[in-house]
């Protein structure tokens, strides 16, 4: 989800793209967050302000023990919204300071949900997005990445009574109807040379990542994951504002 800087060309999170499906995206403004972590920045649009703090590499626990979560608990109010997408980094053994267990995974992401009660804000649990895992599988099929942690959130959202978007499950879909080499244009599969000014600069193969085209897409499925959900009214304010 993060926004990357100039020098990660052509790396992209979906958050640092998503301002192009909100009504208005024609008059777009960017500029830094005023968190205390500088990778945050904000996208102002004419009816709402998306502001991209996510941090890639963190897990749901780095991320709070870091000071993200209560970075965010000084700029959240009533009646924002908080998209958390975690489980890719959670899932990493050998990171102590990431890892934390499928079983624990829903008490991990409490607090998240504690901040937005106690502020008036809607907290919405994203599952992790795909990677492009086609090679690892038997006859070259997209499955869910790290389903354990997906299932966890699921559940957690469940009984904690919360809004989910399976995005996990719908961006698994569109790389599988895509295919396997197409999705390459989604991912960071960069050439050497193609980007000189960046650290992609000798070239790259990344399927955990994504470029440009990888994060409008991912976005665009995310928008319409909210536009068809027609289930949950807390979602009603924030489906007004998309395009």
């Amino acid at each position: 989800m993060q926004s990357y800087p100039k020098e990660k060309e052509p790396q992209t999170g979906w958050g640092q793209v998503w301002w192009e499906y909100f009504q208005g995206a024609e008059r777009c403004v960017s500029y830094p967050s005023d968190s205390v972590f500088s990778q945050a920045v904000c996208y102002e649009l004419p009816d709402v302000i998306i502001d991209n703090r996510a941090m890639a590499a963190r897990s749901s626990r780095s991320f709070r023990e870091e000071g993200r979560l209560s970075d965010i608990a000084k700029a959240v109010g009533e009646g924002d919204y908080l998209l958390a997408q975690f489980g890719h980094n959670d899932a990493n053994q050998a990171k102590e300071e990431r890892y934390v267990r499928p079983e624990d995974f829903g008490a991990s992401l409490a607090p998240f949900a504690e901040l937005c009660t106690q502020k008036g804000a809607v907290f919405i649990l994203v599952t992790p997005i795909a990677m492009r895992n086609c090679e690892d599988n038997p006859e070259g099929r997209f499955t869910y990445s790290f389903p354990e942690y997906r299932e966890a959130m699921i559940r957690y959202a469940k009984e904690a009574g919360l809004p989910l978007l399976d995005l996990g499950k719908a961006t698994t879909e569109y790389c599988e109807k895509l295919g396997a080499e197409e999705c390459k244009e989604l991912f960071l599969w960069v050439r050497p040379g193609e980007y000189p000014d960046s650290e992609c600069a000798d070239g790259r193969q990344d399927n955990a990542h994504l470029q440009l085209a990888g994060a409008r897409a991912f976005a665009g499925v995310l928008t319409e994951l909210i536009k068809n959900d027609d289930r949950d009214s807390r979602l009603d304010a924030l489906r007004s504002w998309l395009r």
